[in-house]
Parts: structure tokens; C-alpha cells; sequence
């Protein structure tokens, strides 16, 4: 739901072209660079990267090894209750309530809250006999979050790695899809409390399923939209697949590639549709010094990804797909990152209150389906290690969601200043203050002619309910075990 400064014709577009081409073309391009990469990127390997750290184990790793982390944090917003609502009555009753992104989340009960908002354990290592080919990764989530809006404990990594074939590991199962680098790193390390808005809504794919009811809902105006529920988890960037990825180093230059074939149903072991989606990732870094997550470097990615998701006996495109780069040497980072899509887009509960019954509009998830849909966003993240122990950071995110519909368009954008306390190396502090804006991208003007009278008064209630967007501050502890 948002927009810049571009007009309508001026913001950033997918074009158009036939579905299976687009997909299938960029395969091939990337194959053929690994292929030649193959050859060119003759050695050892300089420094670890996601893929080596995500689904490798060294060569002196355990059959087993213990692992985990914790993050309990505390949530303040500042967005208070929406007032100014106009008619009809239906919406009039959600008057003096506040949204729910005012709310902390997943449960979307209270303004501020404590809570434990994730707990991961899990296990790792080799096979014994394999002689180190075959190594495995199994990891738990115990904590609050849209992970387990369902269940009080799910899997979220399942895999066996397979390292056999020069130029072409392979990882069976459940596991982190190789998208954008924030969705790609590990939570763990992630130098933010929460994701950007471009992330969040384009990648950590919401699921829903078709819902009717007889209590009346608010009218969709703009472009057509399915009426839904979510069911189950969010993906958390994970999926049910096979991945073949690899690395190949050549002095300080570091190539690295990934295809995977997945279910496109997230956590879930099973295929909602029996259609895969299709995920490439290829990467180019100078490694600087050091080694793992933290490593220096200057890095540049791209990315794609599509596939099918059905709904209500129909099927939908789905389009995702982005370029980034970053940058890390002691004691600067600078990273940044743009994302488009089309398709399947998720817009939320409509309107977006938690359900106060009566003769109120019930909230109804709404999702954009056809692949006219699009939304694109951006973010530049900067970093500023002021001593061994602290780091000052400051992020500029922006979404804008349904950019090919002047009436459903919102602009989402968030400034973030955080600092990190590192106690030692596995005990970090963060602390976050989020400026956070909603707007409609074209408010209108009341009265002028050309605007619908409901749709001018849709578009008023929606600037209200925007402009009452709150400022959050959270503070969260990371104890990695």
C-alpha cells in the first residue's frame, strides 16, 4: 500500500513478458556461469560464505554438535488508538482502537509487551562413515512469532547436504531459500531487530486460504482482491526442496551459486498444489580479511524466483526477485538492497483492527492475486563500529505496495536507528527506535470530481488509519548457545 516521490507512471515496473520464458532464460545464463566459473575459480576456499556456513560443517566437525539461540526482547509502540473515522457505521465502530501494526506481534494484544520472541535448538554435524561428504542440520523454534501462530513448537531446518559432485553440493530438505541477503543471513546475526518492510512483505510469504462468512465485510473498491484467512506459519524464508549450490575462489575473488526446486509452501512438509517453485541466487565478493559471519568484504548479488500458488481452484503467478551489495570492512558496513514482485501480493486484514464484533465490518485477510499486482521496495542499511564492543547502525527502508493501482496504492517507509552492545562474541544487546510512516500513495481531494463518493471516503479513512502509524522502540538480547 505505498508510493514516493515518482507519479504513477514514473515508479519502478516488472514488464511484461510470457510466464515460462523469464524463468527459464535466467536459469540458463546463470548455469552457464557457473559453468564457466568452474573452470576459472580453481583452489581452496578463501572464507566462508552463507552457503558454506548455512549448510556445511568443517572438516573436523562432530557427529553431533548442540546448538541454539535465544532472543527474548520488549516492544513499545507509540501509535495510539484511530479517531475520525467517517462513515459508514460498519467502520465507525472501530473508532478509539488501535491498528494492529501499533500492537505487538504475533499476537497483536497489547501496545508493549515482554515476550521470548524466538528459541531455536537444534542439532548438527557429519554422517559418521561418509568421510565427511554428508552432513546434516535439524533446528527447532520454541518462541513467539509467526513461525508458530499455529503450534507451540515447529521445524524449521530439516536437511541432509550431499558434497560429492565438484561444482555442485547438494541440500535435500527443509532448509533457507537463497533469496536477498537479509532473508538469507542468519536471525542470529542480523544486525536489526526486525526486518525491512520490502522484506518482510515481498519474502516472508504469508499462506492463506479462501474464507466466506455471513457478517459483512469492508467493500474491496480498488482492484480485485481474494478474500482469506491465514493458515499456518509464515515461510521465515524456509521451504521443502533440493538446492544445488557451490563456491569457487580465485585469489581474493569468491563466486557463489544456487539453484533450488521447492514446494513453495514454506515450514510445511507437504505440497499444496503439486507446482515447484524455481529460486536462483548468484553472488560476486572480494573477501577482504576474516572468515564466517562477520567476515570483510565487498559483495554483489542477484536474485530470482518463481512460481504458482493456488487459490480457490485457480492458479497465480508468483514473482519475486532483487539485487544488492554489500560492504564490510572495520569498522564500516554499508548495505543495500531493491526487491520487486508481482503476484499473490499479501495486503493484511481489512480493515486492519483486531475484531471488536457487533455490527462492525469483520476483518478479512485480503490478498492481491493476479500477477497485474506489483510492489517494489528498497533499503539502504549503514553500520559504524564506534568501539569492540559497540556499534551505532541507521537503516532507510521504503515499500510500495500495488504500484499498477493509484486508489490501492501505500507507502510504507521506516527510519531505524539502532545500537549493539557486545558483551562477548556469542551475548549481544540491541536496541531499535523505528520512525515509521503509512500513507496513501493518492490521497485525492474530497468532493473532486472524477473520485467516487465511496471511494473518497475509503481513501479518507484509509490516510486516518495511516497517519496513526506510531513510532516503536525494542530492545532484545541474543545469547547463542
Amino acid at each position: 500500500m505505498m508510493r514516493h516521490e515518482y507519479a504513477a507512471a514514473d515508479a519502478p515496473r516488472f514488464d511484461s513478458c510470457p510466464e515460462n520464458r523469464k524463468g527459464t532464460d535466467m536459469l540458463r545464463k546463470i548455469l552457464g556461469i557457473v559453468f564457466v566459473s568452474t573452470v576459472m575459480f580453481a583452489g581452496d576456499t578463501l572464507a566462508a560464505n552463507w552457503f558454506a556456513l548455512q549448510n556445511n560443517e568443517p572438516t573436523d566437525a562432530k557427529p553431533y554438535t548442540f546448538w541454539g539461540f535465544i532472543q527474548p526482547q520488549y516492544v513499545h509502540n507509540q501509535g495510539g488508538a484511530v479517531n475520525g473515522m467517517a462513515a459508514p457505521a460498519q467502520v465507525q465502530g472501530y473508532n478509539g482502537q488501535p491498528a494492529v501494526f501499533n500492537l505487538v506481534g504475533p499476537d497483536a494484544d497489547h501496545s508493549s509487551e515482554f515476550q521470548l520472541l524466538r528459541a531455536r535448538a537444534g542439532v548438527r554435524g557429519v554422517v559418521p562413515g561418509s568421510d565427511n561428504a554428508i552432513n546434516y542440520f535439524v533446528l527447532t523454534e520454541f518462541g513467539n512469532n509467526g513461525l508458530t501462530r499455529e503450534k507451540r513448537a515447529v521445524f524449521t531446518d530439516v536437511s541432509l547436504n550431499f558434497s560429492y559432485i565438484p561444482g555442485a553440493r547438494v541440500r535435500a530438505g527443509l532448509g533457507r531459500l537463497p533469496l536477498g541477503e537479509e532473508a538469507l543471513q542468519g536471525i542470529q546475526v542480523l544486525d536489526y531487530i526486525n526486518f525491512t518492510n520490502a522484506t518482510d512483505n515481498l519474502l516472508n510469504e504469508r499462506f492463506v486460504s479462501p474464507y466466506v462468512t455471513t457478517r459483512p465485510t469492508a467493500p474491496v473498491l480498488g482492484v480485485p482482491m481474494g478474500s482469506s484467512r491465514m493458515v499456518g506459519a509464515v515461510s521465515g524464508f524456509q521451504d521443502v526442496g533440493i538446492e544445488v549450490y557451490d563456491w569457487f575462489v580465485k585469489d581474493q575473488w569468491e563466486l557463489s551459486y544456487a539453484v533450488m526446486l521447492s514446494n513453495g509452501n514454506g515450514i510445511n512438509f507437504s505440497d499444496s498444489n503439486g507446482k515447484k517453485d524455481t529460486t536462483l541466487h548468484l553472488r560476486v565478493a572480494q573477501v577482504l580479511d576474516g572468515k564466517g559471519a562477520r567476515r570483510e568484504e565487498v559483495m554483489a548479488y542477484v536474485w530470482h524466483q518463481d512460481g504458482m500458488r493456488t487459490f480457490s481452484g485457480s492458479d497465480y503467478k508468483r514473482v519475486r526477485e532483487g539485487i544488492g551489495f554489500r560492504y564490510f570492512e572495520n569498522p564500516w558496513r554499508i548495505s543495500g538492497e531493491y526487491l520487486r514482485g508481482n503476484g499473490m501480493i499479501f495486503i493484511g486484514p481489512s480493515p486492519p483492527f483486531n475484531d471488536v464484533g457487533g455490527g462492525a465490518f469483520e476483518p478479512v485477510t485480503l490478498m492481491a492475486l493476479q500477477s497485474s499486482n506489483k510492489v517494489d521496495g528498497h533499503y539502504l542499511d549503514v553500520g559504524w563500529k564506534v568501539s569492540p564492543q559497540w556499534e551505532a547502525d541507521v537503516r532507510y527502508d521504503r515499500l510500495n505496495r500495488l504500484t499498477n493501482s493509484a486508489f490501492d496504492e501505500r507507502i510504507f517507509t521506516t527510519w531505524t536507528l539502532g545500537a549493539q552492545y557486545f558483551y562477548r562474541p556469542q551475548l549481544r544487546m540491541t536496541a531499535n527506535y523505528e520512525m515509521r510512516s503509512l500513507k496513501v500513495a493518492y490521497p485525492g481531494t474530497t468532493g473532486s470530481s472524477g473520485t467516487p463518493p465511496a471511494q473518497q471516503v475509503q481513501l479518507t479513512n484509509a490516510r486516518i488509519i495511516g497517519d496513526s502509524m506510531g513510532n516503536r522502540f525494542s530492545v532484545q538480547l541474543t545469547c547463542i548457545f
